[in-house]
């Protein structure tokens, strides 16, 4: 990917993908009917992908291993907390 749209394309295609998934969990909340433990989840998930991208820019790719692998690894464990209390409510 990045050797056919760059640095700048990867990161606008990150950025998408991201915003995706939150609209993707959006529906997926209004389409079960789910409750606000669900969407304090998708909120902080939200929040969390957005420092993800925070940490990394085009041109300075240093914390690239710390926003990719370690946020992805706690984005998925905080939004899995998130629905696992909601459906215990």
């Amino acid at each position: 990917m990045a050797t056919r749209f760059g640095e700048s394309g990867v990161f606008a295609g990150a950025r998408a993908f991201h915003l995706a998934t939150v609209a993707l969990l959006v529906a997926v909340g209004l389409g079960l009917h789910l409750g606000w433990l669900y969407w304090l989840g998708v909120g902080a998930t939200a929040s969390l992908l957005g420092f993800e991208h925070a940490l990394v820019a085009p041109g300075s790719l240093q914390r690239l291993n710390a926003a990719f692998f370690t946020m992805n690894g706690i984005i998925s464990v905080v939004f899995l907390a998130f629905v696992l209390a909601e459906v215990a409510a």
